[in-house]
């Protein structure tokens, strides 16, 4: 009996170990092989076969090469844990070697052990995970700084296709938790995040240039949630959506879809983004939506800034700019749902063409059809329309300010506000520390818009 009670801690303890002892894989494109051990940069693996194994523990790294490219899709099954997650980064020769080899003998060791841009991925096959590259079925993993290119586009695009629902360079599946992406950046990809989880963090990515239809009324989007208590924040994103389809321009930053037959889409805080010309910015295209936040984001775009009927739509201290053409959304908030759509708008900027407005008068919704949302509860927003006295797109009330927000260079695109701003100490206090740039909010006369002026 003691020798049986022996084995039992001498398993549990060799277990423990193998937990506490986390280890890092190394995969190279370039040097690697998938036959080796993947344990040491000199036994890196090749490609993404071994990343499929069930094997990994909470608080293990898998490291890409810098420099290295792969090509395909992979399902990933192991979870870390809130302690230790598994890591997705990258590494490169280390200091200890360029420091002992002369330069003109260094470009094997660049190739062996990884050098220059960070690791790209691309899937251009349909066919291989639906255009998935990183498809994450599991939870609490990070994906630090990592380079997706080049997605397909979904087959047989028609309004009736739902394959734009499985599109997603990185893919956290249902039922996941508790993930991050960040530091990445993402070019020319349909749909460059999936959220089908909850509570995951998509932050600090740079996702940009996707502007074809994937399908008859869908064009790309950066980041697509169908499930609720998840962030999304401090990330930049250029140059998404396309223009064409039933609505004459589609796509953009964020859309909570309700197509997507797992939608429970609420709980979203969406805050400190940076968005320049996307096709609109939030698109709530679904019913049954509340709890969403929106604050502090600049949206430099076209067309609405949010779009689609929702509950309690929180939309706070954010710079929306709509002087880019053509803007086929004639208001910047609109809605398929006039019953079921709450806005309540605080402490905004709107600076826009003479021929928008921001809000606009209800009309009855006969069929699919977008329509302007009318009055809302809001308070200490500014309205500017050079030209347009009445910016607001309804009759104004005494909440409204109509003035120019005197931005530094509205010519370069610079929209922080000059000393002299009459946004400067305009805002109701909602809570919030830091404004886009980082700088403290004013905890007694916080400003309008995503900008706080720097208090010298």
């Amino acid at each position: 009996m003691r020798f049986l009670k022996f084995a039992l801690l001498t398993c549990s303890f060799i277990h423990l170990c193998a937990y506490v002892h986390a280890t890092n894989y190394y995969v190279n494109s370039k040097a690697g092989d998938d036959t080796n051990s993947g344990t040491t940069k000199d036994q890196a693996w090749k490609g993404l076969t071994n990343l499929q194994k069930d094997h990994f523990l909470p608080g293990d790294s898998i490291l890409f090469a810098k420099g290295s490219t792969y090509t395909g899709g992979f399902i990933f099954t192991s979870s870390g844990t809130a302690a230790k997650p598994i890591v997705f980064s990258s590494y490169s020769v280390g200091a200890d070697i360029i420091l002992k080899t002369p330069r003109t003998e260094l470009t094997p060791y660049f190739e062996k052990y990884g050098a220059g841009p960070p690791p790209s991925f691309t899937n251009p096959t349909w066919e291989t995970l639906n255009g998935n590259i990183f498809r994450i079925e599991a939870s609490y993993i990070v994906i630090d700084g990592l380079y997706f290119h080049d997605n397909t586009n979904p087959p047989g695009s028609d309004k009736n296709n739902k394959n734009v629902q499985k599109m997603g360079a990185v893919y956290l599946a249902l039922n996941t938790r508790y993930n991050t992406v960040k530091n990445c950046e993402f070019f020319h990809t349909p749909v460059a995040v999936k959220v089908k989880g909850t509570h995951n963090l998509i932050t600090r990515n740079y996702m940009h240039d996707a502007s074809e239809m994937m399908a008859y009324s869908w064009g790309p989007i950066a980041i697509m949630v169908v499930s609720g208590h998840n962030e999304i924040s401090h990330n930049r994103i250029e140059n998404y959506g396309a223009y064409g389809g039933p609505y004459g321009s589609d796509g953009g930053v964020v859309e909570l879809d309700g197509v997507d037959d797992d939608f429970k889409a609420s709980n979203i805080n969406i805050h400190h983004n940076i968005s320049v010309n996307n096709h609109g910015f939030l698109e709530i295209a679904a019913r049954n939506v509340d709890s969403v936040t929106v604050a502090y984001n600049l949206s430099d775009d076209k067309n609405q800034f949010i779009g689609g009927g929702g509950y309690k739509v929180n939309v706070f201290n954010n710079t929306v700019v709509r002087t880019r053409e053509p803007n086929v959304d004639r208001y910047i908030f609109w809605t398929f749902n006039p019953e079921l759509t709450f806005y309540n708008v605080r402490n905004n900027i709107f600076y826009i063409s003479p021929d928008l407005g921001v809000f606009g008068p209800v009309k009855k919704v006969t069929g699919h059809v977008r329509v302007s949302i009318g009055q809302h509860p809001r308070s200490n927003n500014l309205y500017y329309s050079p030209g347009n006295k009445n910016p607001v797109g309804i009759k104004p009330d005494n909440s409204d300010l109509i003035a120019d927000p005197k931005f530094i260079d509205i010519t370069n695109r610079n929209f922080r506000l000059t000393p002299s701003s009459p946004a400067k100490g305009q805002g109701a206090r909602l809570g919030y520390q830091h404004d886009l740039d980082g700088y403290p909010v004013s905890a007694k006369k916080p400003g309008l818009g995503a900008y706080e002026f720097p208090i010298n």
